[in-house]
């Protein structure tokens, strides 16, 4: 029997959803039975990254279910619609939720011994407020069809991250080898390099050890330039080219302009749950409220720049002006990479080094570059904004022109 070549989408999305579900529950059974035996064999260990890995990864699986039983249903002809015109409520109210949790992991995050509800309220505490800021960003926009938006949501849980992380590799090797090729042609960097990080204890100091390390290297043309060639641009461009894996494929639906910013939106949003929720799992228990501020804040970037991109290629492609969705593309990523290259900044002129006094210099950097990241910061919520009035009164004209056209006939 021929596959309708109809059916092929759901088919795919079917297959995609059905794979995620299975790959993100086999990852936390296994971290759920790793932390039993950790448990057992050593109670005053640190749980809260396995745990938080754990959560999130059912999660996930949680979020691919929908996405699965609307292909299910679309495969057999049943119809599917939206139940809700705006999610925007539920999400306010859901932050309500937010602050109790915030509230009472800040308490759990001051006893002496790790606890296991703390590690639990790590993915709803990142995860809330990423909800909130998409549903605030589209608010009083027209949803797309549940399809499409369970469908982005899932392609950006599992697709697109594994496509970001192998483009990130392959050009990290590309860059690495350039770097050595480049060093090789200096003497006795290898010798200071080696006797630097002879003296740095891994696995005792962790991320102080790596920043140190970082800061080190950094003393370095060759090495700083690399640094922020990768920062300030690979990462950024390739994160925000594949962030919107979902609007690329439905293009040809075709995408209203609306349904391109939204589904934007929740790609950047899933993106944000993923990169958030993984950095807060790592951090220390004494900071894990400053770390799910600081990424709840941040989050709003990732799903900005997406909704940015997501209706950029989309106009562009109503348009029949292709080349200018690689301006949206691009636009993105100088501001993504605008914010990367500054926190970096920002992390040398507060990262201290042994025998390195800090001045007025590294202070003064620090508060400049903390400006300047408000400033990108800033101008992402007003892309943001602006991108959605616009997009509402297009939609009011629309209205009053069907409204018109009878009179006309």
């Amino acid at each position: 029997m021929r596959l309708n070549r109809n059916n092929l989408p759901g088919v795919l999305m079917l297959l995609l959803s059905a794979l995620g579900i299975f790959f993100a529950l086999l990852v936390s059974l296994a971290v759920f039975l790793g932390l039993g035996k950790l448990v057992f064999g050593d109670p005053s260990a640190d749980f809260l990254p396995l745990v938080s890995v754990g959560a999130l990864s059912a999660l996930v699986a949680a979020l691919n279910l929908p996405t699965m039983l609307l292909s299910i249903r679309s495969l057999r002809g049943l119809p599917t619609e939206i139940q809700h015109a705006s999610l925007f409520k539920p999400a306010v109210m859901a932050i309500g939720l937010w602050v109790l949790i915030m509230l009472t992991g800040f308490l759990f995050s001051r006893s002496e011994e790790p606890h296991i509800l703390l590690a639990l309220f790590t993915v709803p505490a990142v995860a809330i407020p990423i909800w909130w800021l998409v549903e605030f960003s589209r608010r009083r926009l027209p949803r797309s069809t549940p399809r499409c938006e369970w469908g982005a949501l899932t392609i950006a849980l599992t697709v697109a991250p594994v496509l970001i992380m192998l483009v990130e590799a392959m050009l990290l090797i590309l860059v690495g080898v350039a770097i050595f090729i480049a060093l090789s042609t200096q003497p006795g960097v290898f010798e200071e390099l080696a006797a630097f990080t002879h003296g740095l204890d891994f696995l005792q100091d962790g991320m102080e050890s790596m920043e140190k390390l970082m800061v080190s290297l950094s003393r370095n043309p060759v090495i700083a330039s690399a640094l922020f060639l990768v920062v300030g641009l690979v990462a950024p461009f390739t994160e925000e080219l594949f962030k919107p894996m979902g609007v690329w494929f439905l293009l040809n639906r075709p995408l209203k302009d609306h349904e391109g910013f939204s589904l934007g939106l929740i790609s950047g949003g899933a993106f944000a749950l993923l990169e958030s929720a993984g950095l807060v799992s790592q951090i220390s228990t004494e900071d894990w409220l400053s770390a799910v501020a600081l990424r709840a804040t941040t989050g709003l970037l990732h799903i900005g720049l997406s909704g940015l991109v997501g209706y950029g290629i989309t106009h562009s492609w109503n348009l029949k002006q292709f080349e200018r969705s690689l301006l949206y593309l691009l636009l993105a990523t100088l501001l993504h990479g605008a914010w990367n290259s500054l926190a970096l900044l920002n992390g040398f002129a507060t990262t201290p080094l042994p025998a390195a006094p800090q001045g007025l210099m590294g202070g003064f950097t620090g508060v400049l570059t903390l400006g300047l990241m408000a400033v990108v910061f800033v101008w992402v919520i007003v892309l943001t904004l602006r991108i959605r009035r616009r997009l509402r009164q297009d939609l009011a004209a629309e209205k009053v022109g069907e409204s018109a056209l009878p009179n006309n006939l």
